[in-house]
């Protein structure tokens, strides 16, 4: 990848402006596109769940800050990625058998609670008004997650809310596209995923039915060869954070209606997913942004081909865990090794041994740190996702619950 000198210059000062001179050989490597040095996966996971204690503890509400910027630093707690990072800290807390996070985690859910809207919604962002689908679905997740573990009725009692307002908002024939980003979207089986964990705690078939009623749709999407139409943002061509996003809504909502027979769909969708999984394999074969196996390309088109020069990390560590949960789901451990290249590459993007606090353990959006995905930019959702995938590779049998 060859970058014009002023290029360069331009992003070394700005990673001077961040680091000053308190760490010379983070912005040797950051500027040179070197990567970190690697350590056990205990290691990295517990720098990952540091950094993300760290990002609630930036702001007094509960909720987790939603990205750190090097231009400008730490942003506002983010109701929908605090409502996937409840999951991510219940199941470490279970992990290490340690209750702290386990508090952390109802702290997110109480302050979820005091920040839903009166229709049952979930706001973007506090202080506007603007209430998303896919955010009611990944807050429905925590609550759920939070019900599991606690028995706490309140975190039910919401999510039952948040669920009656994504049906009374979903169209007939399964599509959101009211109170959505970008109208209705193949990520939104998360959104089905999240209404069937409701109905595993209520027993209402009606949120089964929502859900069924967009999973048709979803895999009406699905084109021959596994890409899916109406997958990314706006008319964009997906990036594999969205694609991570469908494939692993769509495999939990598989399992659910495997282990209770449900029948959701009028046909058997786990070799639709195979179909999608394979090609991702196949891609983690064939493309490589740098010199190191396991970086794919940020986005994909129709015929699953890209010109992009970096990678999406937050889509990389997601189809981590998407190839090992159906590994694990169809017992083909074949998956795993496209998992580990995922995983392994992934954490050669995550500083560890760095006295910075604010970057310390966190994953960027992209790579190289200057473009793509959210550049010079920590989002919360990547190093959750990192977390996630790491745990799963320690112990594929534990609870992921979002």
């Amino acid at each position: 990848m060859k970058k014009s000198p002023w290029h360069q210059i331009k992003k070394i000062k700005l990673l001077l402006s961040f680091f000053g001179l308190k760490d010379l050989d983070l912005i040797r490597r950051y500027s040179t596109d070197t990567f970190f040095e690697t350590f056990s996966d205990e290691t990295h996971l517990r720098s990952a769940i540091d950094w993300l204690g760290q990002a609630q503890d930036v702001n007094l509400d509960g909720g987790v800050s939603v990205i750190y910027s090097l231009r400008n630093g730490w942003d506002i707690s983010y109701p929908e990625t605090t409502g996937y990072i409840i999951g991510t800290f219940i199941a470490y807390g279970l992990l290490i058998k340690k209750d702290e996070y386990i508090y952390r985690a109802k702290r997110m859910g109480n302050w979820e609670i005091s920040i839903q809207a009166p229709s049952g919604g979930i706001i973007s962002r506090p202080g506007e008004p603007i209430i998303r689908v896919f955010n009611t679905g990944q807050v429905i997740l925590g609550w759920c997650a939070l019900f599991e573990q606690t028995q706490d009725e309140s975190y039910l009692q919401s999510a039952i809310r948040a669920g009656d307002y994504l049906l009374q908002t979903q169209e007939d024939d399964g599509r959101w596209i009211k109170d959505t980003y970008c109208g209705a979207r193949t990520y939104h089986s998360r959104v089905d995923w999240a209404l069937l964990r409701l109905w595993q705690f209520t027993g209402e078939e009606k949120y089964a039915s929502a859900a069924s009623k967009n999973l048709h749709w979803v895999i009406e999407q699905q084109t021959q060869s596994g890409w899916f139409k109406n997958c990314g943002f706006n008319q964009e061509d997906p990036i594999t954070h969205v694609i991570g996003y469908t494939l692993r809504g769509l495999i939990e909502s598989y399992e659910i209606d495997v282990s209770y027979n449900l029948k959701l769909l009028d046909k058997d969708f786990f070799p639709l997913i195979k179909k999608t999984v394979d090609a991702i394999c196949g891609l983690i074969e064939k493309y490589q942004v740098s010199r190191e196996n396991g970086l794919i390309p940020s986005s994909f088109n129709e015929y699953w081909s890209s010109h992009d020069k970096h990678t999406c990390l937050t889509g990389n560590v997601q189809l981590s865990i998407v190839l090992r949960r159906f590994g694990h789901i169809s017992k083909q451990i074949s998956y795993n090794p496209y998992a580990d290249l995922l995983l392994n590459a992934a954490k050669k993007m995550q500083i560890i041994n760095t006295n910075i606090s604010q970057v310390r353990g966190a994953l960027p959006g992209t790579y190289p740190i200057n473009i793509g995905y959210l550049p010079y930019s920590y989002p919360n959702w990547a190093t959750k996702f990192l977390a996630d995938a790491l745990m799963l590779k320690m112990n594929d049998e534990i609870k992921l619950l979002s």
